[in-house]
């Protein structure tokens, strides 16, 4: 409490632009309390004014959250000037990261994306108004240019997710102005992301993915374009995941369709943010995936059959081992892939044979059945792996 009185009497003495940076550690302050003490706010009960108009402690939660709204809104006052002081001014403050300056040029910049921290928060239900503000309109999604120019208003005033579209409204209007648009694509895809992690629209997604299009179309020649094909192909590869054999085809090849995407960003702008990304996507659509499993008692010296779940592999070979319940129970309660690599070693080999996988080059998910030779009586473990690599096996033991 003393602490934010201190601070409060230095806002009252200070002016522009020592006065916004202290609006915005007083906000953060509150912000930060609120965090700590969630909740004792939780449990309280709505007043109609604040109890004590300088312990915030005693307040209830929507009081606090209108007093953390208007200490942020008071730190982006003056925003004309706010706009024209250099970030670098401020180095003496801040952490500084390369390139930082290029995403958050303006001292603007830095405190609307502060402030942007407290708004995008999932707090969001503090009141429950019957004209509660949402993210239900697709034009929230459209590009850049066109959301810059949308009225967006409500009665719910208190709603932070209004709060928050308004301040990325204000950020791109700032910035498509700029030479480099650096700053402007960093934003604007934030804001995407933001309103497609929140929006209640219909087929939201075909929607997002019409806006990337249309927007890395703007910049087809500039290494920000990489940046909106990355979350293009993310978008694929995601949707890619729904892909259920015979009930749900569609999705099947997007995964694919997200590849070509990154390997092109990655070969027309190798050194860019988007083909660093791209390079990420790649591995996580090309990794490969292993798991079998057998029943839990197989007949003796009769054919079986294993089932083998893998992706992005096209042959396996397989080794039936001799296996004790004591190295079963050690093998069990190993969890590194080394451990469990030195238990296997000194099993001693039955059988083994090479096995080719059916490979459609889809980067999906797929099972198959595998026979097993016949057996005498005794405890086994199947083990397979991919290429003699050892980074990418599995075993089961019956």
């Amino acid at each position: 409490l003393n602490i934010i009185q201190a601070f409060k009497t230095q806002i009252d003495k200070s002016e522009f632009p020592a006065k916004n940076i202290l609006e915005k550690l007083l906000a953060n302050l509150y912000w930060q309390y609120f965090q700590q003490n969630r909740y004792k706010f939780y449990n309280r009960t709505k007043t109609l004014e604040k109890v004590d108009t300088e312990d915030f402690r005693s307040w209830d939660l929507q009081t606090l959250f209108n007093e953390i709204n208007l200490h942020y809104k008071n730190s982006l006052q003056n925003q004309l000037l706010l706009k024209l002081e250099d970030l670098k001014k401020y180095d003496e403050l801040l952490i500084v990261q390369d390139d930082s300056k290029t995403y958050r040029p303006t001292l603007f910049d830095f405190l609307a994306h502060n402030a942007l921290e407290f708004y995008k928060t999932d707090e969001n239900s503090i009141t429950k108004q019957a004209y509660k503000f949402e993210l239900d309109d697709e034009q929230f999604l459209s590009d850049a240019t066109s959301f810059s120019t949308l009225e967006i208003s409500s009665k719910d005033n208190s709603s932070l997710q209004l709060q928050a579209l308004k301040l990325y409204q204000a950020l791109i209007q700032f910035h498509l102005k700029d030479t480099n648009p650096t700053a402007l694509v960093d934003v604007d895809l934030e804001r995407l992301n933001f309103i497609k992690q929140k929006a209640v629209i219909n087929d939201k997604e075909s929607i997002l993915l019409e806006t990337f299009k249309k927007s890395q179309n703007n910049y087809i020649d500039h290494e920000v374009s990489g940046l909106y094909a990355f979350e293009i192909a993310n978008l694929l590869y995601l949707q890619s995941k729904a892909y259920k054999p015979v009930s749900n085809e569609a999705p099947r090849w997007k995964a694919k369709d997200a590849l070509e995407i990154c390997e092109t960003i990655m070969a027309k702008f190798p050194k860019s943010k988007g083909a660093f990304k791209c390079e990420n996507l790649r591995q996580n659509i090309l990794s490969e995936t292993l798991t079998i499993k057998t029943e839990s008692y197989i007949p003796i010296q009769e054919f079986s059959k294993i089932l083998v779940t893998y992706k992005n592999i096209p042959n396996l070979k397989f080794k039936v081992l001799n296996i004790s319940e004591k190295q079963l129970e050690r093998l069990n309660t190993s969890y590194s892939k080394q451990e469990q690599l030195a238990v296997i070693n000194k099993l001693k080999l039955v059988t083994d044979w090479n096995q080719d996988l059916k490979n459609e080059s889809d980067y999906q998910q797929h099972s198959t059945e595998v026979k097993i030779p016949k057996l005498d009586n005794g405890r086994y473990l199947f083990y397979t792996e991919y290429e003699d690599d050892r980074k990418t096996f599995a075993f089961s033991a019956v």
